[in-house]
């Protein structure tokens, strides 16, 4: 019985049904409540997500789940004050501000959802691989990780691995902050499928570039109709393979970021 793998199997079918065009055009200019939140609402919100997306596998709809999250936020005394001194304050008590508030929370966590369960399914992918293998290793991955910067542990013997999805696009961005450990970052491609095997076919002086990225894609990602991008098990496996044979991972997702931003001289 590979229960982990039924679990990614059930995550993959969940994700298939998010309508993410939807919500892009809903939430396209709703950018206005981004200012920092409370800690105990952030340790809410992540709670609840790891709640229903990991721990119990309750995949529900992102409106569902919000819902149920803004019952519980609204009530701490520590939102209350948030939303007085940033919109009380500023807007005054004027008829359906709250309601507009409402929405541009929500719309922040909508993108929240779907980055903790792009992180998820790496975390599904890896587990069902490990599963396969059946090597002893452990795997974690909770709220509390989460806010240390870690999307997912790995404990082999006495040694602890520590991963967390970035996302990559052609250009060079900033690394993610310092952190107070080290950690391994998998990269994770915001351009789609489609977009690449346009340009893959382009007349373009970067169309060898083009080509690099479009078969890294296919070789370690895939992309779901509805557009949500996925990690293949040909990701984990590699990452796998090197935690059982003490190969450096790092070497392997270093050129792996190099190729997903299209530089021809990478080599997988």
């Amino acid at each position: 019985m590979n229960k982990f793998c039924d679990a990614r199997d059930d995550y993959r079918r969940f994700l298939r049904t998010i309508d993410l065009k939807y919500y892009r055009d809903l939430f396209k200019d709703r950018k206005y409540v981004e200012q920092d939140l409370p800690k105990d609402v952030v340790d809410e919100i992540l709670s609840s997500i790891y709640e229903y997306c990991w721990f119990k596998r309750e995949f529900r709809s992102f409106d569902t789940w919000f819902e149920i999250l803004w019952d519980k936020v609204r009530n701490l005394r520590s939102f209350n004050d948030f939303i007085w001194k940033y919109w009380h304050m500023r807007l005054g008590r004027e008829i359906e501000w709250d309601e507009w508030f409402k929405m541009g929370f929500k719309a922040r966590m909508y993108r929240t959802w779907t980055a903790i369960l792009t992180q998820l399914d790496f975390c599904y992918t890896m587990a069902c691989v490990v599963e396969r293998s059946q090597l002893n290793l452990k795997l974690q991955s909770s709220a509390h990780l989460n806010k240390e910067g870690v999307d997912l542990r790995v404990v082999v013997s006495d040694k602890i691995i520590d991963f967390q999805v970035h996302k990559v696009s052609e250009r060079k961005e900033a690394r993610p902050g310092r952190l107070r450990k080290p950690i391994i970052f998998i990269p994770y491609p915001v351009i789609s499928r489609r977009e690449l095997d346009e340009r893959s076919r382009s007349s373009t002086k970067r169309r060898g570039s083009y080509v690099v990225m479009l078969r890294t894609f296919d070789k370690y990602y895939e992309e779901l109709e509805n557009g949500f991008i996925v990690f293949k098990e040909e990701l984990a496996k590699e990452i796998v393979r090197r935690i059982s044979s003490g190969e450096d991972i790092g070497n392997f997702v270093n050129e792996l970021t190099r190729c997903l931003r299209g530089v021809e001289s990478c080599n997988l």
